[in-house]
């Protein structure tokens, strides 16, 4: 009886996400996955002082950067300082109110 042989994968194996990630920690997860070297930069995104809404625009503009030539995002301060944007727009409780209504 011939031994059956596998053939070795390149591929590597990624561990599931863990049910407590936030959505800017899966996206950088993801980006992380896709390229490695950028981890430095995915990194100093999230481990930011922004909220998470803050955090997830730098992560998205960070990603939406990669592959645009002159985008100022792809430097992870410039995305960042746009987080922070995101994270002091002021909420207008009285309109959201008037919304729901």
């Amino acid at each position: 009886m011939a031994a059956s042989t596998k053939r070795p994968t390149s591929k590597k194996k990624v561990a599931p996400a863990p049910a407590d990630q936030t959505p800017s920690e899966a996206a950088g997860a993801a980006l992380r996955a896709q390229y490695a070297d950028l981890a430095p930069s995915i990194e100093r995104i999230l481990a930011s002082d922004l909220g998470e809404p803050g955090r997830m625009a730098a992560i998205t503009l960070f990603r939406d950067s990669l592959g645009v030539p002159g985008d100022v995002h792809r430097d992870p301060r410039r995305a960042i300082e746009s987080g922070r944007l995101v994270d002091i727009a002021p909420v207008d409780e009285a309109a959201e109110a008037d919304a729901a209504v």
